[in-house]
């Protein structure tokens, strides 16, 4: 029998860039989602989908479903994926570890790396330079910092993903390029004014990925890109990105920061490298698989298949060695970014003067093929989860369509539209 593989967050990238990788050496792959169809389940490579609560909304309802399912299909290892599945599986895994193998860090250290105002703190003592941030805990203390913040500035709550009594709220990163701004942001956004958050300078420059892997503080592999296309354009999820070569500073700073706390599975280091000066700077770590995932396994590096191994006590003598120089582009990513360019100003998206021109970005955009460029989602031998991510966009974009209309048609029979309306000549 092959061995069975149960992965979380089906509607992820890197769920389906785990589904894929294991599935072509023949592992059977089952793949859960809070929805009966989902972007990685579409897949070939899905033996079977299987919907369950959200973990969103009702955790004891979805850890009942995860000892029950376990060990009812008798899985060798299981996956997750998001912040919230993972903290779910890290803080029940030695339950968990009595039907299935797991590669997760303890739930202290998820939770100290996931909280970005202590891991700062803590890079900062190993020798890591951060951007300088100042905390907020609250929109009451927004007023003892302000006579310290540089602008623009850019403003994150502490946490991706903010746990609260209903469930776990999501935040985004915002900017602001004066304090009246900065005031008014804190005042408009419930998550700033009401959770812990960081203001921190902005440095501009590119994004400088490491993905590592470690056994118990010990790195066992590790895996640097570079990003070429964001969305949003000044610093998000990358659309287009490339392997490149681990810094070896940065492989001393994975080894300072998360060796020192006994990590244990994968995680992503995030940094930005100053254009001017070429430092790198720490901005976050996510404690888990990251959405460019497929890039390293273009590359010849198969993190999906080498935490397998991990869970089940097997970890890999020595790094194996990747390409340098592949390339990865989700499509519809990298098309959000092309709209973003082209119909919002570059104040708005918060872009430094070199960035490049609209005509240079749609030039950047045609170049479909390249050396040694592979697509993300689109694949020739698995085409349903492209046709299914397609099939999402247009629903998201017809339903924001009805939405503005409905708008639209609300203002111009509102009262003050009726009264400003000009009446008809007699």
């Amino acid at each position: 029998m092959p061995m069975k593989v149960f992965v979380t967050d089906g509607n992820q990238r890197a769920s389906l860039a785990i589904v894929r990788a294991l599935g072509r050496r023949g592992l059977s792959v089952l793949v859960g989602e809070a929805q009966p169809v989902s972007l990685a389940s579409s897949s070939r490579y899905c033996a079977r989908h299987v919907m369950y609560p959200s973990p969103l909304g009702d955790r004891a309802a979805f850890d009942h479903f995860l000892m029950d399912f376990l060990a009812r299909e008798k899985v060798d290892v299981v996956l997750p994926v998001t912040d919230v599945t993972t903290h779910a599986m890290c803080a029940n895994q030695a339950a968990i570890r009595e039907v299935s193998a797991v590669a997760l860090p303890s739930l202290e250290a998820f939770d100290y790396v996931s909280n970005k105002g202590a891991l700062l703190q803590w890079a900062a003592r190993c020798g890591v330079s951060t951007p300088r941030t100042h905390v907020v805990e609250s929109l009451a203390d927004l007023a003892a910092v302000l006579d310290q913040v540089r602008y623009p500035a850019v403003v994150k709550p502490t946490r991706s993903r903010i746990p609260t009594e209903r469930g776990w709220l999501p935040s985004t990163v915002h900017y602001a390029y004066s304090e009246g701004e900065l005031r008014q942001l804190y005042r408009d956004t419930p998550y700033l004014s009401s959770y812990p958050s960081l203001i921190q300078e902005r440095i501009v420059g590119p994004g400088v990925g490491v993905f590592v892997l470690f056994d118990r503080g010990q790195l066992v592999a590790d895996f640097g890109h570079r990003r070429l296309r964001e969305k949003p354009p000044s610093g998000g999820v990358s659309v287009l990105r490339e392997s490149t070569a681990v810094d070896p500073r940065l492989r001393k700073y994975a080894k300072r920061t998360l060796g020192r706390i006994g990590w244990h599975g994968v995680a992503m280091m995030e940094y930005k490298q100053d254009r001017r000066t070429g430092e790198l700077f720490l901005m976050e770590v996510n404690g888990r698989f990251w959405g460019s995932l497929q890039l390293a396994v273009d590359a010849g590096i198969d993190f999906p298949h080498l935490v397998c191994q991990l869970a089940l006590g097997h970890p890999p003598a020595a790094a194996p060695p990747y390409r340098i120089g592949v390339k990865s582009r989700w499509l519809l990513g990298d098309l959000d970014h092309l709209s973003l360019r082209l119909f919002k100003s570059d104040r708005d998206l918060c872009l430094p003067p070199e960035a490049p021109s609209r005509l240079r970005t749609i030039a950047e955009f045609m170049k479909f093929v390249q050396p040694d460029l592979h697509y993300e989602v689109a694949s020739r031998d698995d085409p349903r989860p492209f046709l299914y991510e397609l099939r999402q966009a247009a629903g998201s974009l017809s339903g924001s369509a009805v939405r503005f209309a409905r708008r639209r048609v609300s203002r111009a029979g509102s009262p003050d539209a009726r009264e400003h309306a000009v009446s008809p000549a007699p």
